[in-house]
C-alpha cells in the first residue's frame, strides 16, 4: 500500500515514510501517477485501524490507480471514490484524502516563471492541509473544504479543486493526522510547521546532512513518547528543475533563486493562498 521510500517520477522526486500503530497494515494510503494530465499524487487516511481499515485503503488506491489515467479532473475522482466507499458493505468507513495534480513537463515551459508560471491542481476531502516549503519556510495551503470521502452527500455529492503557484525547487509534504494530532504528554499538538522549517536544510533539499522525514520522525517521537496510536505518513515531493533550466545563464539563475527566496526560516501559520476552481 506504499510507493518506494523514494522514487522519481516524472519531474517530482517523491519520499515518503510509513509507520503502522498496528500489525497487519493500516489505513493510511499514498500513491503517485504519471498520466496524461500531469502527476498525480493522493494521500489519504481510512477510519480505523488495522486489517478492516487495511481492506478498505486497498479497495480505494485500486481504484484511484485506474481513474487518475482515465479521469480528467480532481474533482471528478474525488467523486468517483466517494461513490465506491458509500456504495460499499461499510459506508461507515469513510476515508479523508487529499489529491494533487503537478502539471504535466510540456506545461512548464524553458521561459516559464518558476515561482508563478505553474500551478498544481487540489482537491482536499476532509484531510489535513498539506505544507508548501520554499525559501526556507514552511506555510499550510488552505484549500476549498469538503466533507471526507463517503460523506460528500452531505454537501450536494461534490467537491470542488484549487490551484496554487509552484516552482522548480518547491516541495510539497503531505501527511496525515497521525502527524497533525499527535499530542505530548501535556496534550499539546504537533507543531509541524515550526518543526519542519527548523529541519529544512540551510542551502538545498539536496544538502547533506540528516533528512527532513527522518528529522520530522524523530522530532514526533520525541513529541509522543509511547504514546503512538495512530498510522503516521509523511510524503515529501519535489519539483525537480529541467535540464533546459540548468542551462541557463547564471545570472538568470541567480535572478530565479533569489525569487524563491523569503525572509526566516521559521514555520508560518499564516495560509498560503488558493485559488478555487469553481
Amino acid at each position: 500500500m506504499t510507493i518506494p521510500a523514494s522514487t522519481h517520477v516524472g519531474r517530482l522526486y517523491l519520499e515518503s515514510r510509513h509507520l503502522p500503530a498496528a500489525q497487519g497494515g493500516g489505513g493510511d494510503i499514498h500513491d503517485a501517477m504519471a498520466t496524461p494530465f500531469g502527476i498525480r499524487l493522493l494521500i489519504g487516511d481510512v477510519m480505523g485501524t488495522g486489517p478492516a481499515a487495511h481492506g478498505t485503503g486497498l479497495s480505494v488506491l485500486n481504484a484511484w490507480r485506474e481513474l487518475a489515467c482515465t479521469e480528467t479532473s480532481l474533482a471528478g475522482i474525488a467523486v468517483r471514490l466517494h461513490a465506491l466507499i458509500a456504495r460499499s458493505e461499510h459506508p461507515e468507513r469513510f476515508v479523508t484524502a487529499l489529491l494533487v495534480n503537478f502539471p504535466a513537463s510540456r506545461d512548464l515551459a524553458e521561459d516559464a516563471d518558476p515561482v508563478s508560471g505553474s500551478r498544481a491542481e487540489l482537491v482536499c476531502c476532509g484531510h489535513p492541509p498539506p505544507l508548501l516549503l520554499r525559501g526556507g519556510s514552511a506555510a499550510f495551503i488552505e484549500p476549498y473544504p469538503a466533507p471526507p470521502l463517503g460523506f460528500l452527500d452531505l454537501v450536494g455529492g461534490g467537491c470542488q479543486a484549487s490551484m496554487f503557484p509552484v516552482g522548480a525547487g518547491d516541495q510539497l509534504l503531505l501527511y496525515t493526522d497521525g502527524v497533525s494530532e499527535a499530542r505530548d504528554a501535556a496534550g499539546r499538538f504537533f507543531p509541524l510547521a515550526d518543526r519542519t522549517a527548523q529541519a529544512l536544510p540551510p542551502i538545498s533539499p539536496a544538502a547533506d546532512g540528516p533528512h527532513l522525514l527522518d528529522e520530522l520522525v524523530a522530532s514526533l517521537a520525541d513529541h509522543v513518547g509511547h504514546r503512538v496510536t495512530d498510522d503516521v505518513l509523511l510524503l515529501l515531493a519535489s519539483m525537480r528543475l529541467a535540464a533546459a533550466w540548468h542551462a541557463r545563464p547564471a545570472r538568470k539563475r541567480q535572478r530565479v533563486r533569489a525569487g524563491l527566496m523569503s525572509s526566516g526560516r521559521t514555520g508560518s501559520r499564516v495560509a498560503w493562498p488558493a485559488t478555487t476552481l469553481r
